[in-house]
């Protein structure tokens, strides 16, 4: 951390007046930055690099231009773990330096002029924090785990392995250049400019990246890899993956052309960088947008997983990719404005897989973005732009999308080519996304962005229909009943920002009112918190009534209709959000034989995978009776999500009917996630059954683990303690044991609760850090506490007391418990 003197001087950062909204702070840029020279160039020399120590050496030549005269200082971000041996001007002369905390202070040997350059080099050794900007891993004796090194930069945590100006609106170009040995390939961002084998085994890897990016974007690997070469057009589009996953890689990655040249045809802007490569690393979180070279997790699905839609495919793959135009070509100017990166990432996606596989396969990408978004707001509603705003991914693709069905795909289009464009290699904030939008449009959507993007929350609309049949008129009552959540940045706090949400939404949406003479639409404005809404002169009584038609409002429905409507709106509708919010309506009619019949027609002819799947998981609340058949023909759909979500609702209205066709579904099935699903509809609907399904789960290979995590689920939420000698040889296949083994000790088995204590000294140390995270994680925290202290000072590994002790220090805070 900085200095509290020097951090205000450092960061630039205005500091919140009480008064201010969040959309002053936002617009204008209290949370950027200010920085008194351009970080044009730097060379990043690394060599020396230990596994056992997490150490490196150094060396950092760096080039700026100052930006005001007399530029005596240069404030660089640097670790404070990073031991300086010298720094030295462009001639070679020593220069003088101070060191405040995370901070290093160079000072020039004469003032530097306005606009003139300064060029030092520091070199320095780097014994790092694991994880704090590189993370170091080693094989430790496990399976498909090389020894390796990955960076990652994001916010800004590239400072704490190289010295540079670690914040998004200053952009430069650099190398980086790797000595390693022999074995271990070396991969970063732009092109491979040299690979030199030395003697001794070692050799020496340079890539270049020649246009400016900003520095949170550096990115070195080191790893045991291969490399799968592809192309776009004329740029080389390469996988890095480990040996073992070669024959993975193909099916995996073979997708990226296609999405680079579907996204080069959205935006207008061709793919801007001079390759991309995407390399596969272990203990990673997801993927990371690096410049023109992503990292991902080493999750390489195996044949069998497509049949359950990888979400590595699904999402990742193009997720990051699209911040190779979103977040890497255009940046956010300040990480109050993260959504520019994060939601237009998530948002396009949804856009790639229209255009390939139509509009039911947007609506389930983004119905799946609308059910993320509802949970995060539960737990903290925030504006989009927001400082630490937690809700970026799924409501920024969302207002996106919003915003594509309000202009309209021609206009939408033509306003993120001039964004990207007019912000080409630099940074951006929100309004200057809103100013491309009116410059290419026309239309001023000051009011969209006070209310979707400054502002926080959504409408939440109470809907009343009354028909007149004297008059054939139909009046729907219309309230608005979002509460404004009154939360500032600490969650309440006066002293930070007031999150507002808008009492009124302003949009405009259609109202689609079935009649036995043909469909009206009406098409209204949203203007009040109450108003009513008029469709005169229907040809007859409505049959359904659809409000906003096409979905183009982010919202809540409270809308209480006739069974009769609800059904026929879901064999009409095409829209997925209101098909599922039709299903959620009729699954709360479970005496209702009409909900029963249009849920089972839906379970089993609708024309999208999605809607029969979420049908047959509404039929779960229904009486066995009516349900079992339609779920025993949702079965055989060609499906898998349908047949595990039919698989699931069996188990849940039980009988010894559900509990065969679970056990024929568990040893027939060929998806991954259908079979995990009748696992645990087996023992749902015959308890006698249990023993025998841990046995077959726990011994079964599946991708990602998942039919072994549905014994685990079964374990834990029935307390089969019977299952502690298998938990227990398990413990150092993967993290889950330890976790279900704290859930036994949670439910009150002191022998599960001594398992957990032995393996604090167990021999290998990945099974030592998942106990150490079960005890923290999963475990009541007075019991974790009470045992740690017991152990902690006996244990006879020096990383098991260190770990613990950290432990103990977080699981002794007031807000643990909560937590």
């Amino acid at each position: 951390m900085r200095l509290p003197l020097v951090c205000p001087i450092l960061c630039g950062l205005a500091l919140p007046a009480h008064a201010q909204s969040n959309a002053e702070l936002v617009t204008n840029d209290a949370y950027t930055r200010s920085h008194d020279y351009d970080l044009v160039h730097q060379r990043i020399e690394v060599r020396n690099f230990d596994w056992d120590s997490t150490s490196f050496d150094g060396r950092v030549t760096t080039t700026l231009v100052a930006l005001r005269p007399g530029l005596d200082s240069v404030i660089l971000d640097a670790g404070a773990r990073l031991v300086i041996a010298r720094i030295a001007d462009g001639r070679g002369a020593t220069l003088r330096s101070e060191r405040h905390g995370d901070t290093l202070v160079v000072y020039p040997a004469r003032p530097i002029a306005f606009h003139d350059t300064l060029r030092c080099v520091i070199e320095y050794h780097a014994p790092l924090e694991n994880g704090h900007g590189l993370t170091f891993i080693r094989s430790e004796g496990q399976a498909h785990r090389p020894q390796q090194i990955w960076s990652q930069g994001e916010d800004h945590n590239n400072h704490f392995w190289f010295p540079t100006y670690d914040f998004p609106n200053d952009k430069m170009s650099w190398e980086l250049v790797a000595t390693v040995p022999q074995p271990y390939t070396v991969v970063s961002n732009g092109r491979l400019v040299a690979d030199r084998k030395l003697p001794g085994g070692s050799h020496t890897v340079t890539w270049r990246q020649d246009l400016p990016s900003s520095t949170y974007l550096v990115s070195l690997i080191v790893a045991p890899l291969v490399k799968l070469a592809d192309r776009w057009r004329s740029i080389p589009v390469d996988y890095y993956v480990y040996q073992a996953d070669s024959d993975r890689a193909r099916r995996l990655f073979g997708v990226t052309p296609d999405m680079i040249d579907g996204y080069a045809r959205l935006t207008g802007l061709p793919y801007p960088w001079v390759k991309y490569a995407q390399t596969t690393v272990a203990d990673f979180f997801g993927g990371m947008e690096n410049v023109s070279a992503t990292t991902l997790v080493d999750w390489l699905p195996d044949e069998r997983a497509y049949l359950d839609r990888p979400w590595y495919q699904w999402i990742l793959i193009p997720h990051e990719l699209a911040h190779q135009w979103f977040g890497d070509y255009v940046t956010t100017e300040n990480w109050a404005n993260m959504w520019l990166n994060e939601g237009f990432a998530e948002f396009m996606p949804g856009q790639y897989w229209s255009t390939k596989l139509g509009r039911h396969a947007e609506d389930d990408y983004y119905l799946d973005e609308y059910r993320q978004y509802l949970q995060i707001d539960a737990r903290r509603r925030m504006p989009l732009a927001a400082l630490g705003s937690n809700n970026i991914y799924p409501k920024g693709a969302l207002v996106l999308r919003m915003l594509r069905d309000h202009l309209g795909p021609e206009r939408f289009w033509a306003g993120l080519h001039l964004y990207l464009t007019r912000h080409a290699l630099g940074s951006a904030t929100s309004d200057d996304l809103r100013q491309a939008m009116l410059d290419a449009t026309g239309e001023n959507l000051d009011g969209f962005w006070s209310e979707w993007v400054y502002g926080a929350g959504h409408p939440a609309f109470t809907v009343a229909a009354a028909y007149d049949t004297a008059t054939r008129s139909l009046a729907l009552s219309v309230k608005q009943t979002q509460r404004d959540s009154a939360g500032g940045a600490g969650g309440g706090d006066s002293t930070g920002p007031r999150y507002e949400t808008a009492a009124v939404f302003h949009m405009p949406l259609r109202i689609r009112v079935g009649t036995p003479g043909g469909d009206v639409v009406r098409r209204v404005q949203l203007t009040a918190r109450e108003q009513t809404v008029s469709v005169p002169a229907l040809p007859g009584p409505p049959t359904m009534v659809v409000f906003d038609d096409g979905n183009t409002i982010l919202k809540e429905l409270t809308f209480d209709q006739p069974t009769s409507w609800l059904a026929t709106q879901l064999e009409r509708d095409a829209d997925l959000w209101n098909r599922e919010w039709v299903i959620e309506e009729l699954a709360k009619r479970p005496a209702d034989a009409a909900a029963l019949a249009a849920l089972a027609r839906a379970a089993t002819s609708a024309d999208y995978f999605l809607t029969r799947a979420q049908a047959a998981e509404a039929l779960s609340r229904f009486p066995a009776a009516g349900a079992a058949a339609p779920l025993a023909t949702a079965l055989r759909d060609t499906a898998a999500a349908v047949r595990r979500a039919a698989v699931a609702a069996l188990g849940a209205i039980g009988g010894a009917r559900a509990a065969d066709l679970a056990r024929a579904t568990w040893r027939t099935d060929p998806s991954y996630e259908v079979r995990a699903a009748a696992l645990t509809a087996l023992v749902a609907a015959d308890s006698s059954a249990r023993d025998s399904a841990v046995v077959w789960g726990l011994a079964t290979a599946s991708y990602q683990n998942v039919i072994q995590q549905a014994a685990y689920r079964v374990i834990a939420q029935t307390g089969d303690t019977a299952a502690l000698p298998q938990l227990e040889t398990l413990l150092g296949a993967d993290r889950f044991p330890a976790h279900v083994l704290a859930a036994l000790a949670a439910r009150g088995s002191a022998r599960a609760l001594a398992v957990l204590g032995v393996h604090l000294d167990d021999d290998r140390p990945y099974v030592r850090r998942w106990v150490i995270e079960a005890f923290r994680y999963t475990l009541p925290r007075r019991l974790a506490v009470a045992r740690l202290q017991a152990v902690a000072a006996r244990l006879k590994h020096a990383d098991a007391r260190h770990d613990v002790e950290e432990a103990l220090r977080e699981l002794e805070k007031p807000e643990s418990e909560k937590e």
